[in-house]
């Protein structure tokens, strides 16, 4: 499987980072999980885009050797020792593994984003965007995505009772950043957290840790 791990722990990061960019089929997806002699019994999935969801995080799993995931209450996976997650976008699917809480998302810039930005951004945040918009719309729209990313994987990380708008303030950053800071305050308490950011492709990374 062309799965590529593109960081690890012995890269002074605490955790491994594993993403995957569909180019198979269908059938080849299906082919895949039953050669690969997994004990878990696949839902039945009505929706076509998630059954394929579901096929590409469970055989990047096992390519990981990560075993069969339970799940808490709010729907937050786990695994009998350590922790992970998993996210989606388009035909790439991305998978992080930590000793510790982590969250991850994956996203591709698109001009939708400028649709919900009251819904996910503060003021602050709005205000910094929007002139960011007026000199440079398409390094803009990254940044949008970019924040929708973070307070994602910031999300993820908790699992439950995170608002976007209202808990998460990110920092000033440039889209080459490798690691930008987000300031929580919410139900969970009271975080500042060093975000790991990469841009794969026309994709954009984000892991909250």
């Amino acid at each position: 499987m062309p799965a590529e791990i593109v960081h690890a722990p012995n890269e002074n990061a605490p955790f491994t980072l594993a993403i995957w960019t569909l180019n198979e089929s269908d059938e080849a997806l299906h082919h895949q999980w039953e050669q690969c002699g997994s004990s878990e019994v696949k839902p039945v999935i009505k929706s076509a885009r998630r059954n394929r969801e579901w096929l590409a995080s469970r055989l990047l799993m096992h390519r990981m050797n990560v075993p069969k995931l339970t799940y808490l209450p709010n729907g937050k996976p786990v695994l009998p020792a350590g922790q992970l997650s998993i996210s989606h976008c388009d035909n790439l699917v991305a998978l992080v593994l930590a000793d510790s809480p982590v969250g991850i998302d994956v996203q591709q810039p698109t001009e939708q984003i400028r649709t919900i930005l009251t819904k996910f951004c503060s003021p602050a945040e709005q205000a910094r965007l929007m002139s960011a918009s007026q000199a440079d719309p398409t390094a803009a729209l990254r940044d949008m995505t970019i924040i929708w990313s973070a307070k994602e994987a910031i999300f993820k990380f908790w699992g439950e009772n995170v608002a976007f708008a209202e808990h998460i303030e990110i920092a000033p950053f440039t889209g080459d950043d490798a690691r930008i800071t987000a300031h929580y305050k919410g139900a969970h308490g009271q975080r500042t957290f060093e975000l790991w950011h990469y841009r794969h492709r026309a994709h954009e990374i984000v892991i909250a840790l």
